[in-house]
C-alpha cells in the first residue's frame, strides 16, 4: 500500500511540474525585439476581455487588449504563415505580409455576450498593423492573429487601471 501511495504522489507531482513547464516567462517586457514574449500570470479572480482597440502613436501602431480581474497567460510570438489552424483543424487566415500569434488563457465567456469584447475588423490602414481576427475561442484559450503590413519589431507591455497587455509595432 505504501508503494501505490507513493507512486500516486510522485505522480501527480510529476503532471504538476510538467504543466508548469509549458508556461514560462519568456523574453523582456518594454524591450523591442522580434522574439516571443510569454507570462504565466496567475490571477485567482475571473479575467474578462473587455475592449481591444488599435491606434496609431508617434513611432508606432499600437494594440490594446484591455481586461478586467487582471492580466491573463499570455504568449505574443511571431508566425511565418498568415493562417492559423484551430482545435477544428480548419484555417483563419490573415491580411498582411508578417504576422504573430497573440494567445489568451484562462478566459471564461462572460455571461451576457453583450460584454464580450468587440474585435475590430478588416484593414486598419495604419502603416504597419493591417488586421486582427480571432482564430478560436475554447476552454478558456482565445488565440487570435496578428497581420502586419511588414516584418517588424515589436514590444510588449502591460499596464494596470484599467488592466491592459499592449503590444507597439515599430513603423
Amino acid at each position: 500500500m505504501k508503494k501505490i501511495v507513493l507512486a500516486f504522489l510522485f505522480g501527480v507531482l510529476f503532471q504538476v511540474t510538467g504543466a508548469a513547464a509549458q508556461w514560462q516567462d519568456e523574453g523582456k517586457l518594454n524591450t523591442w525585439t522580434y522574439k516571443t514574449i510569454s507570462r504565466a500570470a496567475n490571477y485567482e479572480d475571473s479575467i474578462y476581455l473587455k475592449h481591444v482597440r488599435i491606434a496609431k502613436g508617434k513611432g508606432y501602431d499600437r494594440l490594446v487588449f484591455e481586461f478586467t480581474g487582471g492580466i491573463p497567460r499570455y504568449l505574443v510570438e511571431p508566425s511565418k504563415k498568415g493562417a492559423f489552424e484551430n482545435t477544428a483543424e480548419e484555417f483563419v487566415k490573415v491580411g498582411g505580409k508578417a504576422f504573430l500569434e497573440v494567445n489568451l488563457q484562462t478566459l471564461p465567456y462572460p455571461e451576457n455576450e453583450k460584454d464580450d469584447a468587440k474585435i475590430p475588423g478588416g484593414n486598419q490602414h495604419l502603416p504597419v498593423f493591417y488586421e486582427i481576427k480571432e482564430v478560436e475561442w475554447f476552454e478558456g484559450v482565445r488565440d487570435f492573429g496578428i497581420g502586419l503590413n511588414a516584418r517588424k519589431m515589436f514590444r510588449v507591455q502591460e499596464f494596470t487601471n484599467p488592466y491592459r497587455l499592449v503590444i507597439d509595432f515599430k513603423h
